[in-house]
């Protein structure tokens, strides 16, 4: 009788192993799918959204989260009772969905007219260099305040350099406002001078640069006409910036997608390339942040 107790509790043990063994098994085949299920699935999406035209900016879509991007041809499906606030890339404009429909509807996310025919990097035949080079070493160029608009009163002046200038003057002119100031050669960057009037909302003004040799002017810059804007645009553009932060989106992310289509619907152009220049002077290893800034720059 002890031999044969002994026997079956053996026995039982082996079936208790291979039983375990035959689980374990099982468990990591299906740990196994699940995982190749989710990389694939992963992979997927990310075929699927190659490509964003906006993002999701409140809970209250019933599939997309707070934060999620979204590509053309995606479908908002607000909860009921709710509304989505979603940011068009394209035109920079906040969308308020009430109902459920396809993003990219021609009445609402789209790429405003004016800017089809823009100078880009996908669009250099766009661009024109109308200056032989020559003439480029002659004339100074201004280079900043980027754009026609703007939102700093006190922007940073900078011109390209002239071979023979033995000096600079840089003049700022509007309404009843002017000030100029000469500096010398070796200085083809100039910060807005404390002591000056800064510049008022809603007002345009005109940015100058002569070249000198010594007291007597031998070329003119093209002026640069550019307004800052209102109080009033200014705040809602401040509130827009602020939603957009809340979102703690990675610093890259944000500056090439949400920032730069808010700043850019408004022709805002010093504003986006020195929000990404702050970028590269942090060493951003996002290759996208430098395809940006040269295609803002251009």
């Amino acid at each position: 009788m002890k031999v044969n107790a002994r026997f079956t509790l053996t026995s039982e043990k082996k079936v208790f192993r291979y039983r375990f063994q035959v689980l374990l098994i099982a468990s990591t085949l299906l740990i196994l799918h699940w995982s190749s299920a989710w990389k694939q699935s992963q992979a997927i999406a990310t075929e699927v959204c190659v490509k964003p035209i906006g993002r999701i900016y409140s809970a209250s879509d019933l599939n997309l989260p707070v934060g999620s991007q979204i590509c053309s041809g995606d479908r908002i499906k607000p909860v009921k009772g709710r509304t989505v606030m979603a940011l068009c890339y394209l035109n920079g404009k906040f969308l308020y969905l009430k109902q459920s429909k396809i993003f990219d509807a021609p009445d609402e996310c789209v790429l405003p007219k004016e800017k089809v025919e823009l100078c880009t990097g996908l669009n250099p035949s766009r661009c024109k260099n109308t200056r032989g080079s020559d003439e480029e070493q002659n004339v100074p160029t201004l280079i900043s305040p980027y754009g026609s608009s703007m939102l700093s009163t006190r922007p940073p002046i900078s011109w390209s350099a002239v071979s023979k200038a033995t000096n600079y003057t840089v003049i700022v002119s509007g309404y009843e406002f002017y000030w100029e100031r000469t500096v010398d050669k070796t200085i083809t960057t100039l910060p807005y001078p404390e002591e000056e009037k800064e510049l008022q909302f809603g007002n345009t003004y005109k940015f100058t640069v002569l070249a000198n040799v010594d007291d007597t002017p031998i070329s003119s810059s093209e002026p640069l006409v550019v307004s800052v804007l209102t109080q009033e645009e200014q705040n809602a553009i401040a509130q827009r910036v602020k939603q957009i932060n809340e979102l703690g989106l990675d610093p890259d992310e944000a500056a090439i997608s949400d920032l730069d289509a808010i700043y850019m619907s408004r022709n805002l152009l010093n504003e986006t390339i020195e929000t990404l220049k702050v970028l590269v002077s942090k060493r951003s290893q996002n290759p996208a942040v430098y395809r940006l800034l040269a295609e803002r720059y251009l």
